[in-house]
C-alpha cells in the first residue's frame, strides 16, 4: 500500500512533473512482485492511495471546476442548494473512472446540448482526470475549513446577523468592526493571535469550548450563546470520528452518534443559523455532515492519512517556491527545469 502526497502547484507545472510518475504508477499497478517467503514464492500487488489533497488539489487533479463550483462535492453529485436543504443524506458516487466518462461526455458533446445542459449531464466535469485520487476526505483540511466557516459564525453572531432582514446586508465598516472584536477577544483571553490564512493550529485552537465561552462573551442573547455552545458540542463530538486514527476503537461511542449527532448539527444551521445557511454550505461543511460514516465504514479511518507530515514538508521547499507558491510561472518553470 502506497500513500501518495501532493501538493498545490499551477497545472502546467504539476503536470510536466507527475505525467511520467503516473505512467510509472499504472505500469507498476498492472505487474505483480514475486518475493520468495521463507521458501514459498509470494505475489504482491501494489495499491496506490491518492489521499492528503485539498479540495483545490483533488478538484485539479480529477478535472473538477474549481471550489466555487454550483458542484459542490468531490464525492458526491450534489449542488450547493440541495447540499444546503439536504445536508446528511449523501452517498458517495463519483470516481475517477466516472470522471473521465463525464469528460469525453463534456468533450464530444454527443446530444448536441447547450452548455447548461451538457454541464449538468456531467456534474461539473471541465478537464481531463489526470490521476486517480482516493475519494475521501482530508482530515486537517477539514478541520481548517470548519473553523474558518465557524471564525465567520463567531463574526455573524457578535453583529447579530439574525435580527437582520436579508435585504439589509451589512456594510464592509461593519464587518472589519465584528472582526475586530472577535480577533482583540481571542488574543485577550486564548493568547489567540489572529492570522492572515486559516491555519492547522489557529483551527485546533479555535474549536474548543473555552473558545466558544470567550466569543460568548461578546454576544447580547441568551439564547444565541445557548446555540453557539450547542453547535461547538455537537463539532466536538463528532470531530474525533474524521480525526483518530481508528475510530471503532478510539471512538466508538462518537462513531455510533456520528449520524445523530450530524442530523442535530444539520438542523441548528437550518433553523437557529437560517440566515448564514439559506441555499448555501460550504464545502467541507457538506463532507463532514455527509459523508464522513461513509468514509469511515469503507477505510476504517479517515485521520490515518492526514496531510500534517506533507504540509510541513513544503517547509523544506521554500527555497524552491521563491517564499511564495503563486509567483510568476518563470519561477516555477526554473524549478522544474
Amino acid at each position: 500500500l502506497c500513500l501518495m502526497f501532493v501538493d498545490e502547484s499551477d497545472h502546467e507545472t504539476l503536470t510536466a512533473i507527475l505525467g511520467p510518475v503516473v505512467a510509472e504508477r499504472n505500469a507498476m499497478q498492472e505487474s505483480r512482485l514475486i518475493l520468495s517467503l521463507g521458501g514459498l514464492p509470494r505475489s504482491f500487488r501494489f495499491q496506490f492511495r491518492g489521499t492528503g489533497y485539498d479540495e483545490k488539489m483533488v478538484r485539479e487533479m480529477e478535472g473538477l471546476e474549481a471550489s466555487g463550483s454550483t458542484y459542490i462535492c468531490t464525492l458526491c453529485d450534489s449542488t450547493r442548494a440541495e447540499a444546503s436543504h439536504n445536508m446528511v443524506l449523501h452517498a458517495i458516487t463519483r470516481s475517477h473512472q466516472e470522471n473521465l466518462e463525464r469528460y469525453e461526455l463534456w468533450r464530444t458533446n454527443p446530444f448536441s446540448e447547450s452548455a447548461d445542459e451538457l454541464r449538468d449531464r456531467v456534474k461539473g466535469v471541465s478537464a481531463k482526470p489526470f490521476m486517480e485520487t482516493q475519494p475521501t476526505l482530508d482530515a486537517l483540511h477539514c478541520d481548517i475549513g470548519n473553523a474558518t466557516e465557524f471564525y465567520k459564525i463567531f463574526q455573524d453572531e457578535i453583529g447579530e446577523m439574525h435580527a437582520r432582514s436579508a435585504d439589509s446586508a451589512p456594510s464592509r465598516e461593519e464587518r472589519r468592526r465584528w472582526r475586530a472584536a472577535l480577533d482583540k477577544q481571542l488574543r485577550k483571553k486564548l493568547k489567540l493571535k489572529p492570522v492572515m490564512r486559516m491555519n492547522g493550529n489557529y483551527a485546533r485552537r479555535l474549536m474548543t469550548e473555552e473558545a466558544v465561552e470567550v466569543v460568548c462573551e461578546l454576544v447580547r442573547l441568551e439564547e444565541r450563546q445557548q446555540a453557539l455552545r450547542e453547535l461547538m458540542a455537537l463539532y466536538l463530538q463528532m470531530k474525533p470520528v474524521w480525526r483518530s486514527t481508528w475510530p471503532a476503537r478510539e471512538c466508538p461511542d462518537q462513531l455510533c452518534r456520528y449520524s445523530f449527532n450530524s442530523q442535530r448539527f444539520a438542523e441548528l444551521l437550518s433553523t437557529t443559523f437560517k440566515y448564514r445557511y439559506d441555499g448555501k454550505i460550504t464545502n467541507y461543511l457538506h463532507k463532514t455532515l455527509a459523508h464522513v460514516p461513509e468514509i469511515v465504514e469503507r477505510d476504517g479511518s479517515i485521520g490515518a492519512w492526514a496531510s500534517e507530515g506533507n504540509e510541513s514538508g513544503n517547509k523544506l521547499f521554500r527555497r524552491f517556491r521563491k517564499m511564495n507558491a503563486r509567483q510568476s510561472k518563470s519561477f516555477e518553470l526554473e524549478d522544474v527545469l
